[in-house]
């Protein structure tokens, strides 16, 4: 992951860079049509070699393949709208987000500033919603976004270089940055209202994946232990149910959060 830099394609709530890259990989993703009853994981066919929770697998492979390995024509101009308003690139959202909270004027000329990209932000969270929910439609998600922070699901179908499902971090293993990203594009969707109840849920979802990969410092490609039960349950506890303002408030502590040394 380090290596190819490709969790910047998760890079906040509209992810990643707009680099078309990868061809088709030979194993195609599955189907997931059913979470009524919790057993989506059971539906999806084994894939030699995987480690880790099946449907979170499932759920971060797709989303990469859409929104980072092979993105669509129109995926790739909402990044570009969205960059064009944001100093060049979607990276740019969080520069935006941290000098507003800097200098004293967030929220409003942060929303000033992306407001022209609003229709981009809606045809990102559009897409990006229709795959989180897929695969969990009902419930749960917080524990695909826990399973993406600890790093504990390794998936064979990905490149060399990043075979396990994380955030990316530095070249030099620096903490991922891209957290931060994503949630400040929470933010803009929130504040911009583009399915603002869907992302106010998720934001502290994001929250919850930064804390366990700040503690579990998960390695791009091997298989990570997970965390112990207790360390699980404590941040399960820290995370859910966080406002927007304090959400603000947690992500302003850099690179870990605040209750993280």
């Amino acid at each position: 992951m380090t290596q190819i830099n490709r969790r910047q394609a998760l890079r906040a709530a509209l992810v990643a860079g707009a680099a078309v890259g990868a061809g088709a990989l030979a194993v195609q993703p599955a189907r997931a049509d059913d979470d009524r009853a919790g057993t989506l994981g059971h539906h999806l066919p084994p894939v030699p070699g995987m480690h880790g929770d099946r449907r979170a697998n499932e759920l971060w492979y797709v989303y990469e393949q859409d929104f980072y390995l092979q993105p669509s024509p129109e995926v790739i101009a909402a990044y570009q709208a969205v960059g064009a308003v944001a100093g060049g690139s979607i990276e740019g959202v969080l520069y935006l987000y941290r000098g507003s909270r800097q200098y004293g004027t967030y929220p409003d000329k942060f929303v000033e500033r992306l407001a022209p990209a609003r229709d981009a932000l809606a045809l990102l969270s559009g897409l990006q919603l229709g795959v989180l929910h897929r695969y969990y439609r009902h419930s749960r998600l917080d524990e695909g976004f826990y399973y993406l922070g600890e790093g504990t699901c390794y998936d064979p179908r990905m490149p060399d270089g990043g075979k396990v499902h994380m955030m990316n971090t530095g070249p030099n293993g620096e903490p991922a940055v891209n957290w931060h990203l994503w949630h400040a594009i929470a933010r803009a969707m929130t504040l911009l209202d583009v399915d603002a109840r869907a992302w106010t849920s998720i934001d502290p979802m994001i929250g919850l994946g930064w804390a366990a990969q700040s503690v579990a410092q998960p390695k791009p490609e091997t298989v990570n232990p997970p965390l112990e039960p207790r360390v699980r349950r404590r941040l399960f506890r820290q995370w859910r149910g966080v406002g927007p303002d304090e959400m603000d408030v947690r992500f302003d502590s850099v690179p870990y959060p605040p209750e993280i040394p």
